[in-house]
Parts: C-alpha cells; sequence; structure tokens
C-alpha cells in the first residue's frame, strides 16, 4: 500500500506504524491525495531530461536482476573484485 506523506513528515515518520489498518483512517482525514490523478496527467520530460544528463556524466543504469537479459548501458553485473581482467 503506497502511503502519503508531507515531506515534513518523511523525517520523523515510524515505518511500523504505517500498516494496513492505519493508512485508510489516514486517508480518510487527509483525502486521497491521488483521487484526481487521472485528471491530471504528468509529463515524463523531466524524468527523461535527467536520465540524459545522468547519462551524459557516465552514469550507467542500475544492474538487471540476473535473470534479465543484459541491457544497454548496463553496468557489469560481477563485483570489481572478480571481474576478470584484461
Amino acid at each position: 500500500m503506497s502511503t502519503p506523506l508531507t515531506w515534513e513528515e518523511v523525517e520523523t515518520v515510524v515505518p511500523d506504524e504505517l500498516t494496513i489498518r492505519t493508512v485508510p483512517d489516514l486517508v480518510r482525514r487527509r483525502g486521497d491525495p491521488w483521487a484526481d490523478i487521472a485528471t491530471r496527467p504528468q509529463s515524463l520530460e523531466p524524468l527523461l531530461a535527467l536520465a540524459e544528463r545522468d547519462k551524459a556524466a557516465g552514469l550507467h543504469d542500475a544492474p538487471w536482476p540476473p535473470q534479465y537479459p543484459k541491457m544497454p548501458d548496463e553496468p557489469p553485473r560481477v563485483a570489481p573484485s572478480r571481474a576478470k581482467k584484461a
């Protein structure tokens, strides 16, 4: 379950207190922040710009789990100390 928090709460929240029993009451008291999400579409452009910036800075995609095929620009899946030396 996703839990709506304010930025002010992030540093002080006790995750163990957010349960399947407590979060519905939190949403009832505050209202559902995602109730109109379908009427306010967001753009992926800012995210794509961040990805391009990271790629230009030499940052690669995170390693995928081993059961997935190797992805383009994915860093090695082996620890540097275990990597085969050239």
